[in-house]
């Protein structure tokens, strides 16, 4: 399957899940392993995604790394594709991008390219070779591979893979680490 077909049964299979009610739980245990994280826990500044409907809600993370004294970045993302980490605290005013996820408006000062780690949003993602299925506009394709760190992502029963059925290629970043849910039955 191609990865435009598979996006869009990705996305319909994802909103059908977070209706659910299974959602909830899963979200949880997985907030509860990514705390307990060691790369995690020695990780100073974050970097990660403000997040947007159906996708696993970042803010408890924000809010939990904020907690334990950790800075936070999240990304602007411009035209030619780049992006860059941005300091996010709760008083930094916010745009929506093109794709209509909130970014920093001053993206100038304060930055970190890389962050000592990114939690890496995608769409799918697979145990073969930690691949990682994104929303198609390469954003973090490009930016690990003229930044590497340490990258871990968040993966829900309906989003993680045995299997990498989707085709990958040499362009696209796998992660470093995938949290999912324990007792996976995954296909």
């Amino acid at each position: 399957m191609d990865k435009v077909s598979f996006r869009k049964r990705q996305i319909d299979l994802i909103d059908d899940f977070m209706k659910s009610g299974n959602a909830q739980q899963e979200i949880n245990d997985l907030y509860m392993q990514l705390f307990q994280n060691e790369e995690f826990i020695n990780s100073k500044n974050i970097g990660i995604t403000l997040s947007m409907n159906n996708e696993i809600p970042t803010f408890p993370i924000i809010k939990y790394c904020w907690d334990m004294g950790k800075d936070v970045y999240i990304p602007k993302t411009f035209a030619d594709y780049t992006m860059t980490f941005v300091k996010y605290t709760s008083e930094t005013p916010l745009e929506d991008s093109s794709f209509g996820v909130k970014e920093p408006v001053n993206y100038e000062v304060d930055t970190v390219n890389p962050p000592e780690l990114i939690i890496v949003p995608g769409l799918a993602f697979s145990k073969q070779d930690n691949n990682r299925l994104g929303f198609g506009a390469g954003y973090y394709d490009r930016y690990l591979a003229s930044h590497p760190t340490r990258t871990i992502s968040l993966a829900m029963s309906e989003q993680y893979y045995l299997q990498t059925p989707w085709p990958v290629y040499v362009l696209d970043k796998s992660v470093d680490e995938i949290i999912t849910v324990k007792g996976e039955n995954n296909v």
